[in-house]
């Protein structure tokens, strides 16, 4: 079972002694579960920076310094609606995304009153776009999100961002190979989802001793497990979750399947964390990859499963020249799912330059697959 990421969050990473606090203690971190068998996949940092009016340059330093202590990964943290600096951020957001390499940030579609941010929305969608045509292939939009009621101190990017009163961290786990596992040779759902419980239990509190080992000499405080299912390449959801579909993943059974696992992964006896729940980012996962290729789903069949499971729309590739106004549409739509449903939800979009509907991706990533691009 694979670690897909141990995330420390910190207050400010304009500080020197944060960032480098940080970095030692993930450091530790991999040390520590590799020792003790774990493969760890990455190590990420989160802040949230956005609470403040900072030029381009300010932001920029930060990639710099965080490289420079082998941080590979660093979020920025989510620009809130209603607040001061709101537009000022906004009107900044692609350049810092274009201009770094291992920077990433989000912007929060939803207010803290239970409404939608909708005159920020259009924004937003421009913001996909900009990145689109500025970054090769559109591959910048990897690192950007539009978020829905979702929790602070999640370890999963781009959704990460800290809110707390210290230095925290959280772990998120892969877990493709534990439903692999748990659903292959099940006699029916109910059998496999009571042995994925079993298993997974039993591989988070593992987990958990260690992490609260760490906690302990570092004083650092741990704030749990993100149980969320993490497809990455061959490691493919659409694959476990076939082992117990009548067909493949797309066809009648999916949303059944889909709402089961998110209802075992939130029901886990493990101190939990962000979204804790399904994801289907259909340009990570080859499985889900090939599903969408031969024509098993489609956007509204996502925007379904979104009603029962975690992420939302991940990892989507749509047409490089959907406009500002249909982008805003899909995340409205998803912001109101999120309201209506009282659940974390996240759109991560890929309009691809110079594709249409049908067009084949050509991503070089070691983070990406290649898919057809969905019709909006």
């Amino acid at each position: 079972m694979k670690i897909r990421t141990i995330t420390t969050g910190i207050p400010l990473p304009f500080s020197p002694y944060q960032l480098q606090r940080a970095a030692r203690f993930n450091a530790a971190c991999q040390t520590y579960f590799e020792a003790n068998g774990y493969e760890v996949q990455t190590t990420r940092v989160s802040c949230q920076i956005w609470d403040e009016a900072r030029d381009i340059d300010t932001i920029l330093t930060l990639e710099s310094d965080a490289q420079a202590l082998g941080i590979e990964f660093l979020n920025l943290g989510t620009i809130l609606p209603e607040k001061r600096h709101t537009e000022t951020h906004l009107a900044r957001i692609s350049d810092v995304i274009v201009e770094s390499e291992m920077l990433f940030a989000t912007v929060t579609l939803t207010t803290q009153s239970g409404g939608m941010a909708s005159d920020i929305a259009e924004n937003t969608a421009d913001i996909i776009r900009q990145i689109a045509r500025r970054t090769d292939a559109g591959y910048g939009n990897l690192r950007f999100a539009a978020l829905m009621n979702c929790p602070p101190n999640t370890p999963f990017f781009p959704a990460a961002y800290w809110h707390d009163t210290r230095t925290n961290f959280s772990i998120g786990w892969q877990a493709i190979d534990l439903v692999q596992e748990a659903f292959t040779d099940a006699p029916n759902l109910e059998v496999g989802l009571q042995n994925l419980k079993t298993v997974m239990e039993a591989e988070g509190q593992k987990i958990v001793a260690l992490a609260q080992t760490l906690a302990q000499e570092w004083g650092i405080k741990f704030v749990g497990i993100d149980a969320s299912l993490a497809p990455m390449g061959d490691e493919s959801i659409a694959y476990a979750m076939e082992q117990q579909l009548p067909g493949y993943f797309g066809e009648r059974g999916t949303l059944t399947v889909a709402a089961g696992l998110t209802r075992t992964l939130q029901s886990l006896e493990l101190p939990l964390c962000g979204y804790s729940g399904l994801m289907l980012p259909v340009l990570e996962d080859v499985g889900l990859g090939e599903r969408s290729e031969a024509g098993y789903f489609n956007l509204d069949s996502l925007l379904l499963y979104s009603t029962v499971c975690g992420t939302g729309l991940d990892t989507i590739p749509i047409p490089g020249d959907a406009s500002t106004s249909q982008i805003a549409a899909i995340l409205t739509d998803v912001a109101t799912l999120s309201i209506q449903l009282s659940k974390p939800l996240s759109v991560r979009l890929f309009p691809v330059p110079g594709c249409n509907a049908d067009c084949l991706t050509e991503f070089d990533s070691p983070y990406l697959t290649n898919t057809t691009v969905m019709q909006i």
